[in-house]
Parts: C-alpha cells; structure tokens; sequence
C-alpha cells in the first residue's frame, strides 16, 4: 500500500511540473479585488485637474504558450470600469505578456510576469465623453497552487499603468497608475 501511495504521489508531482513545460497552453483569467488603490491624474496643456483615488475592479482573460520550459508568452486583455462622483470611466487594453513560473518542487509555484501593449479609455465626466489611447504595461508576482495537474489558482501582487492621450487634442492626457492584488484560475492544456 505505501508503495502504491509513493507511486500516486511521484506521478501526480511530474504531472503537476509537466504543465509549465515546452508546448503547454495557459489559459487564465484574473480579477482585481478591491484591494486596489488607483491614482487618476488628467493633464492639460501641463495644469493636473480632478486628482482623485478610487478603488477598481477589473477583468483579466490571458492565453499563453509555453515556448521554453517554465516561460510561458501570449496575449492578455483586461478591462477595467472605473466611477469617482460624477466621472465615469472604461479602459480596454490589449498586452503582449511574458509570465515564468520558477522551477520548484511542489503543488504552490512562484511566477513573475509582465506585458507591455495599447489600451483606450472612454472617460464621461459630466455627460462629455473623451477618448483616449495610447502606451500600457504592467508587471507582478505571485504563486500558482495547482489543486491538480490542469488548474491552478493564482494569488498576486501588480502594478499597471496607461499613458494615454486625448484622441482630438494631444495636450490632453489621462495617466493611471494601479497597484493591487490579484485573484485568479489558470487551466494548463497539452
């Protein structure tokens, strides 16, 4: 019976680090709890107007492909809605993104991760909408807990910025900067 045992558990750990191997797919989605801090600073012509701090959720979906052992490369969307008194705000961002998982022993991996992309922002502020567009990147780390050789849920640490310009006017710019936690599922497909 221990023998049947240390086998069960010797093939559960090779296929638990079988999945952040070359040729593995991650498919993930996170959310943003409201742990998050946000600071929204609107420039013009050089003159800050309407800074303000708020709390944010926002929606994450990812794919990745594994290119090397424990490296993994893909495309990440997040969208994030955003409302502070009587401004209202949505952010879609598309980011390129690279996410390595250190190689060690066990069902709980650290990763570190980071994508840099585009992002446009529809901002309404007293019933004038302004749209925005431009530069956006982020980093973070956390720990993968696989509960079993396909899924695992991820806890994070990330910070994520948005340097964005009026589409009609340069001189207008939204910056955002957030630091927050993260939250989500991975799936590992071969």
């Amino acid at each position: 019976m221990k023998k049947l045992l240390l086998v069960g558990a010797l093939a559960l750990f090779g296929a638990v680090n079988a999945q952040t191997q070359k040729g593995t797919w991650m498919l993930s989605g996170k959310t943003e709890l409201s742990f998050n801090s946000a600071k929204t600073k609107l420039e013009v012509q050089g003159n800050n107007f309407g800074e303000a701090k708020t709390t944010t959720v926002s929606l994450s979906p990812a794919a990745s492909y594994f290119v090397i052992d424990n490296l993994a490369v893909g495309l990440g969307l997040s969208y994030t809605s955003q409302k502070i008194e009587d401004q209202k705000s949505n952010t879609f961002a598309i980011l390129p993104q690279a996410t390595y998982f250190f190689p060690v022993n066990g069902e709980v991996k650290p990763f570190i991760e980071a994508g840099i992309g585009y992002a446009a922002n529809k901002t309404t502020i007293m019933d004038e909408d302004a749209n925005f567009n431009g530069l956006a990147y982020g980093f973070g780390a956390g720990v993968a807990y696989f509960i079993n050789p396909n899924v695992a849920f991820n806890l994070g640490v990330n910070y994520s910025a948005a340097n964005l310009k009026y589409k009609e006017n340069s001189d207008l710019k939204n910056n955002t900067n957030n630091i927050g936690v993260g939250l989500g599922i991975s799936v590992f497909l071969k």
